[in-house]
């Protein structure tokens, strides 16, 4: 074999190894970047388990308001057949009341405050609602929907939030744990804002819903509609001067016309002109006769 021919079989070689080293690295390479995406793909389902709803999820302290609990039904076979809601030992709430809900029947588990609390209705309390247990009391549907569960609480505690437990029972036996030191998934949380001056009225003290906090005083109102006023008038005068462009528009146009355009002694005496005009909005047909 000549010198040429000898190095050519060695580029070869070395030609094949190369491939089959990057081959190799192509696919440990692959395996690197599959095993995140498979673990994130396997874990997907779990992450977008349901969670309990709640209604509102934001309230002022030293408010009285209404809040509605909902369960998902997450048994295939089964459904909810008992609920039970914990509210937390260190955040006592002087009055708590299930509202009433059809084919649910509530059991109130009250405890002994250390010290008396004062009440919606002024007062003290010198107890305190610890758990409410509902208990389904009609047949199940032959599609459970979801349960939705209402209790008015206040006057709402001096904290940043609140955190509840709730343990969901279904028919099969099954317990799931929303919350609390036994949690098998995040309980609901009721987020606390600044006290609302508006908080202590008439409709607080019954339980109501919690006062918007986003509502305009009487000035910025005014300032509104003094905006939407200048706003109406602003689309007024635009209109205006909108007309007087397309009228200027179409006497520039009838001028050049006439300049442009020879006399046709068997059409132009008689024609007419027609077309469109873009205006704000869509299109106006328009139409000149010669007179």
């Amino acid at each position: 074999m000549d010198q040429d021919s000898a190095a050519a079989a060695a580029d070869v070689r070395e030609a094949r190894l190369m491939a089959n080293c990057l081959r190799a690295n192509a696919v440990r390479i692959g395996a690197v970047l599959s095993g995140p995406v498979l673990a994130v793909a396997l874990s997907g389902p779990a992450v977008a388990a349901a969670g309990i709803g709640l209604e509102p999820t934001q309230a002022p302290r030293g408010a009285g308001i209404q809040l509605t609990f909902e369960l998902p039904q997450e048994r295939p076979d089964a459904h909810t057949t008992e609920v039970r809601l914990d509210l937390p030992a260190d955040l006592p709430i002087a009055e708590v009341y299930p509202m009433s809900v059809n084919d649910w029947a509530p059991r109130i588990i009250n405890r002994t405050l250390p010290e008396p609390l004062p009440g919606l209705h002024g007062g003290l309390m010198t107890e305190a609602t610890e758990s409410i247990i509902w208990q389904l009391v009609a047949p199940a549907a032959d599609e459970p929907a979801p349960v939705l569960l209402t209790v008015s609480v206040g006057p709402l505690p001096d904290a940043d939030r609140i955190d509840f437990a709730v343990t969901q029972t279904y028919s099969d036996g099954t317990v799931v744990r929303w919350g609390g030191p036994d949690a098998q998934r995040p309980g609901p949380v009721l987020t606390l804002g600044p006290a609302d001056p508006a908080a202590a009225g008439h409709g607080a003290h019954h339980g109501g819903p919690a006062p918007a906090a986003a509502q305009d005083p009487p000035a910025q109102a005014a300032a509104g509609s003094d905006d939407a006023a200048g706003t109406g008038m602003g689309l007024l005068l635009a209109g205006l001067a909108g007309g007087a462009a397309i009228g200027a528009a179409v006497v520039w146009w009838r001028s050049r016309h006439h300049r442009s355009v020879p006399a046709d002694p068997a059409g132009a005496a008689g024609a007419d002109d027609e077309g469109e005009l873009v205006v704000a909005g869509g299109t106006t047909p328009w139409r000149f006769t010669e007179q």
